[in-house]
């Protein structure tokens, strides 16, 4: 239910918002805004926060006491280079759609998340990654300008030698130094087919060499078990691109517009521990076998068009998912380690995915050079679940693991602090950029940003 209120002239409505894990969720006062002007409409005083796809794990854009801005009617294209590969977008745009535009000129964006409706505005804030890091990056790799609106003042535009602190800060600045409202992209060619190459392994260690062996595929991942019986047991999946010419429009994602923001979830768990491993035992027979099959571009780059049901399964409880970058010295011994803590608390692992890092870490980025798994959770406000979520995060810790804030919804600050090297510095560079911290939200204020 929705309550439309006019507050100074520019209208609110008070909406039930809630993050894409369902581990919160408040209401909220939420803008919509459909001029520039009326960005900067709302009281001096007023904490706000941008909102774009809606589709983040964790409360990004709302909460906190923040009001929302919807940057929806933000999604113009700008300029677009087709010969030099280069596009000005405003920040609502979504992910989808652009990958759809570009496609259909001969160019892609190498580093997409898996959900199409991401605008990106959030992929700059959250500083996401795409199917294989090591060779792409993160989004900020591809980034060449952008322009930061602060409340009643004259929008920035900044790039790496203009006022490079307020860049690096917006990127994993997760919306707290401004608002963005537009950016400019670098392009790449895409590849004119993939053929999906299927890596069987029997853990986790065997799967990060597997990795650094295919580190140049345009598409880099792994799939494994997270159940006590053959735990880390799974497939690691290389996209590699063909020679081979098929109908490029084969390749195309769906419009962003025709997908939900997110799965309308079962009345029930499905992912307790018999569908658990029913679910496991399925996935090991059908993927985990060595092969090649075609792979379209579309369903490489948005994974999650094809992964509704499993989100579903969850129900209400929802899920939660920890993800951390350990360093390739530690990695093996930290899998290890990893498999006894599994073998000791058996929780309900619904997915565990892995890829390969090759970069350095700025700020709150979730970059670095190592392996990174991603371990989603069923049921995580169950004692046993988070217990295990919370000794997973010592356990990372402990091999100098650096944590995806983004992501992972049951971090504390006092860990995040821990966990990440210059975690005070880089919360005072976001305070350098917003010194009154007019810009908040429910992760801003769980982590103490």
């Amino acid at each position: 239910m929705r309550k439309r209120t006019e507050m100074r002239g520019y209208a609110v409505a008070e909406t039930e918002l809630s993050s894409f894990d369902r581990q919160f969720h408040a209401r909220c006062a939420l803008q919509r805004p459909d001029r520039y002007r009326l960005l900067d409409a709302l009281p001096a005083d007023a904490p706000r926060i941008a909102r774009g796809g809606g589709v983040s794990y964790v409360g990004a854009s709302f909460g906190g006491g923040a009001i929302s801005q919807s940057l929806d009617a933000f999604d113009r294209l700008l300029a677009f280079d087709a010969e030099h590969g280069r596009l000005t977008v405003e920040a609502g745009a979504r992910i989808g759609d652009l990958q759809r535009f570009l496609l259909e000129r001969g160019w892609y964006l190498p580093v997409a998340p898996g959900h199409p409706r991401a605008s990106v505005g959030g992929c700059i804030a959250a500083d996401v990654h795409g199917k294989n890091p090591a060779r792409d990056g993160t989004f900020r790799t591809w980034l060449d300008a952008l322009v930061v609106q602060r409340p009643h003042a004259e929008p920035c535009v900044v790039d790496r030698e203009h006022d490079a602190d307020l860049f690096g800060a917006t990127c994993a600045g997760f919306g707290l130094t401004g608002t963005i409202v537009s950016a400019t992209l670098r392009l790449a060619r895409p590849p004119r087919a993939l053929v999906l190459r299927r890596v069987p392994v029997a853990n986790l260690a065997e799967a990060a060499r597997v990795l650094r062996e295919a580190a140049n595929a345009p598409v880099l991942y792994g799939w494994h078990d997270g159940g006590a019986a053959h735990f880390g047991r799974g497939v690691v999946n290389i996209g590699l691109a063909s020679g081979d010419d098929h109908d490029r429009a084969d390749a195309l994602p769906p419009a962003a517009a025709d997908l939900p923001a997110r799965v309308a979830p079962l009345p029930f768990t499905a992912w307790n521990r018999a569908g658990l491993t029913a679910a496991n035992r399925w996935l090991d027979w059908r993927w985990c076998r060595a092969g090649q099959a075609p792979m379209t571009l579309g369903d490489a780059l948005f994974p999650l068009n094809r992964a509704r049901l499993y989100f579903a399964g969850f129900g209400h409880a929802g899920m939660a998912e920890a993800q951390w970058l350990v360093p390739h010295p530690r990695f093996e011994a930290f899998a290890n380690a990893l498999a006894d803590l599994v073998a000791r608390t058996r929780p309900r692992i619904a997915l565990i995915a892995s890829k390969l890092f090759a970069g350095t870490a700025d700020g709150f980025s979730f970059d670095g050079n190592g392996v990174a798994l991603a371990i989603q959770v069923a049921t995580p406000a169950a004692h046993g679940e988070r217990a295990f979520l919370d000794a997973l995060a010592e356990l990372a810790i402990a091999h100098d693991g650096r944590p995806n804030l983004i992501k992972d919804s049951t971090l504390e600050a006092s860990v995040a602090r821990r966990a990440i090297d210059g975690f005070e510095a880089a919360r005072a560079r976001l305070a350098r950029h917003d010194p009154q911290r007019l810009h908040t939200s429910e992760l801003a204020r769980r982590l103490a940003l």
